[in-house]
């Protein structure tokens, strides 16, 4: 009778997000919503850049093909730590506490929450940012601060992450479709003046990225939001729900938006800007619809990771309120973005060197669950992390390897395939179960 009185207390309460203990089971949710949350934090406005960085120089043909394979990459890593995520019912912080231990789970705890916060700075700078192309002239008839547009965006994306999970699977389900729409929109607006979109598609330029340079490019640029999937999906009813909300969430959804957005700049004529390919006519209702977007798509992604971050401090200070710890995170991201993030080479070198650090230690997570589910790591049960060691020896070092290699393959140009997130995961990987193996751990394949 008491449990069934706590867990309506969690039902009923608006703000209680599980951030330091499993969501319980009774809170599932299925892999619609769960997709749809991944499909918002795909779209954005670095995602454009993103995809007009492969597809400028390429044929738009060439350029979906490598959106193809990393989004594969993406949606199998996904997959696999979403399934775990449902497993777990707990945050990708406290998930990462079977595999590390305690203490080996607070560097990559401290690595997500510093990067993610990051990413809320960037987003913040780049929504900010094309408002001041003109659409907030248009739409008021006058330009306002630029900090004061960042205060009120940060304060937004602030409180639906205050919220959690429930505020942005909801924000999601109703932004996605509306900003397909009007990207689909720009592109037939973009076509219709008689561009040829055959003509369009076939455009090369000089300075094109190699296959594999331009798929790990991908990779790495997404790859934090592979590795945080247990954040979304220990809201999953099964493992199930999990794993086809990442398929159709990171695979599906990633493809699409970097594929809509690679033939939107291509008919643009390799105009990377959205807000300036909207602007382009200088109507007041393409002004509004522009900045509609902008703060749609920087907010179903923003969310989501001052969410993560705030989650991964929450994983370290569980006796810490979820609430104050993502304010303070809102804040900090906020001034971040006010002091011009988004245009810092320096964190550009940050981001480099975290999409070298993370993959390889998703890959021993995943090694681990999905082969050694055993005592040492409780059965990944949720309701045994208290029991985990302080420090798992055999993960960290195996992981440690893996992103040396991945400096190796950054810095000294050693490698064995052409894609480094791959390099570094597959290094990592193996280097665990063989040493596990002789350390005469019996393989348990996961049920």
């Amino acid at each position: 009778m008491a449990d069934r009185k706590v867990k309506a207390v969690e039902k009923s309460s608006l703000t209680e997000d599980f951030g330091a203990k499993p969501v319980p089971v009774g809170q599932g949710k299925g892999w619609f919503g769960i997709g749809m949350v991944y499909w918002g934090s795909a779209m954005c406005l670095p995602s454009f850049f993103i995809a007009g960085l492969v597809a400028g120089p390429k044929t738009l043909g060439s350029s979906v093909v490598i959106y193809v394979v990393a989004s594969l990459v993406l949606g199998a890593i996904s997959i696999l730590t979403g399934m775990l995520g449902a497993k777990t019912r707990l945050s990708s912080g406290l998930t990462a506490r079977f595999t590390f231990g305690t203490i080996g789970a607070y560097v990559l705890q401290i690595l997500l929450f510093l990067a993610l916060w990051g990413w809320f700075g960037v987003q913040l700078g780049f929504m900010v940012s094309g408002f001041g192309d003109g659409g907030l002239m248009l739409v008021l008839g006058k330009g306002l601060p630029a900090w004061l547009w960042t205060v009120i965006g940060g304060a937004l994306i602030t409180v639906t992450a205050m919220v959690g999970y429930k505020a942005i699977e909801k924000l999601s389900v109703f932004a996605m479709p509306l900003i397909v729409i009007i990207l689909i929109v720009t592109i037939i607006r973009e076509y219709s003046g008689g561009q040829s979109f055959a003509q369009a598609a076939a455009t090369t330029g000089p300075n094109a990225m190699p296959f594999g340079v331009a798929v790990s490019v991908l990779i790495g640029s997404y790859i934090i939001g592979a590795a945080v999937t247990p954040d979304v999906t220990r809201y999953a009813k099964s493992r199930g729900a999990a794993g086809w909300g990442m398929l159709f969430g990171m695979t599906g959804g990633v493809i699409v938006v970097l594929t809509l957005g690679a033939i939107m700049i291509k008919g643009a004529g390799g105009e990377f800007d959205f807000s300036k390919i909207m602007l382009k006519g200088g109507s007041v209702i393409w002004a509004i619809l522009a900045v509609i977007t902008i703060v749609l798509a920087s907010w179903t992604t923003n969310d989501v990771n001052l969410y993560s971050g705030s989650l991964s401090l929450n994983a370290m200070f569980p006796k810490l309120n979820k609430l104050v710890i993502t304010a303070i995170s809102g804040v900090v991201g906020t001034v971040l973005a006010i002091i011009g993030i988004n245009t810092a080479a320096g964190f550009q070198t940050f981001l480099g060197i975290v999409a070298i650090l993370i993959p390889p230690a998703v890959a021993v997570m995943i090694a681990d669950y999905y082969l050694f589910k055993g005592e040492r790591n409780q059965g990944f049960d949720g309701d045994k992390v208290s029991a985990v060691p302080k420090f798992r020896v055999i993960p960290f070092v195996s992981w440690m390897v893996g992103a040396g290699f991945g400096f190796l393959v950054q810095y000294a140009h050693v490698k064995f395939t052409t894609i480094m997130a791959i390099d570094t995961f597959v290094v990592s990987a193996v280097l665990y179960v063989v040493i596990m193996l002789i350390a005469k751990n019996r393989i348990k394949v996961s049920a």
